[in-house]
Formats: C-alpha cells, structure tokens, sequence
C-alpha cells in the first residue's frame, strides 16, 4: 500500500483482552466505517490487517483540542456539523466527539472525524432516545465551537450544548470508558450556562 497509513492492532496486547475485546473492537468499528464508506470527514480505505489490526489512510492536520479561539473559522464548524448530521443520516452516532483529539483540520479547513470505537448503531432506537444520542454528538461539537469561536453559534446551538450541561451528570462515559468523576466545567461553559439559567 502506497501513502501513509494508521494501524489500529491489539495483537500486541494480553492474549484474554486480545481474543475477546480486541476482536470484537476491531469488528464493530470496520462495521460502522464500511456503513459510512464515501462520506466527507470519514477515514478512508478502511480495511482489516487481520482479526485483531485494522488500518486506514493517515490524514494529515491539527486535532481540534489544539486549536485556541480564532484558529478556526465559523465555516470550519459548519461543515464540521454538517459531516456529523450526514453521519446521522446513515444511523450511526459516534459518542466521543467531545474529545478534541477525535475531529481533526486538515490544511483546507476540512475536518475529520477519527476513532470510532464508541460508535453505535441507532437505527433500532426509538426516536426520542436516538435523538438523545445525536444531541450528545452535536453538544460535542458545540462545546469545542464557544470556546474557538465565540459567540457564533446562534441560540438552537447553544440550547443544544446547555442541554448536555445539564444532564451530563447522568453520562458517565468518555468514549467507551466509564467514568466515576465528573469534569469540572470550563471559564466559557459557565458563561453560556450563565446566560441561560433562568429559563431552568
């Protein structure tokens, strides 16, 4: 294979963790890849190196958890969000876009979504429960759009990103993993929670 390319593999790991969670991880996330096969901001050439190694083109740029306010324009967060809605479309949710280190820019201001581990699909969900779970990607991308571009948002986004602050106490999980404690929140998510907390 000619270019670069990224190797997730677990062969290196515990032979128990390597024969059960690695096999099956490395199942479910060229499952849901191959369901988003041809979208904008989707890893490509996605294939399996064998059961416990997948691989896919490295994709050249910057993870969004790198970026400081003014690095990145409105237009990147709004192709950004749109990627995720077309995501959506096809029935998956990813469930870890609050972590920066998941959406990447590249040099033309076209993001990436990585790492799709946590990824589900929804389409078996009832339609309050499923859009629960858009929100929770969307909040995402709305936490990292305030803090790089301020006050662009428009109030439906905003409501979208004060509605997981206030129910993040019931979502315990980062990624795949559980989590006991929970973040404290940022200067700028006690601004906006601020400016909405009388309509509580």
């Amino acid at each position: 294979m000619q270019g670069l390319w990224v190797v997730k593999d677990f062969s290196a790991r515990a032979a128990l963790v390597r024969w059960t969670l690695g096999v099956c991880l490395v199942c479910r996330e060229l499952c849901i890849l191959r369901k988003l096969d041809g979208l904008k901001g989707i890893p490509e050439g996605v294939s399996r190196v064998d059961r416990f190694a997948l691989c896919e083109r490295y994709i050249e740029g910057c993870p969004l958890r790198a970026l400081g306010a003014g690095e990145a324009p409105v237009s990147f967060f709004e192709r950004l969000e749109g990627a995720v809605q077309a995501m959506h479309a096809r029935g998956i949710v990813h469930l870890d876009l609050r972590n920066g280190g998941n959406i990447l820019m590249d040099a033309s201001e076209t993001p990436w979504l990585l790492d799709f581990q946590s990824a589900i699909s929804v389409r078996w969900l009832p339609g309050p429960l499923r859009r629960r779970l858009e929100w929770i990607d969307l909040s995402g991308i709305y936490k990292h759009w305030a803090r790089v571009a301020p006050d662009t948002q428009g109030e439906a986004r905003e409501r979208v990103l004060i509605w997981l602050m206030r129910h993040r106490k019931w979502w315990r999980f980062r990624g795949y993993r559980l989590s006991l404690g929970q973040r404290r929140l940022k200067t700028h998510e006690r601004l906006l929670l601020a400016k909405y907390e009388k309509t509580v």
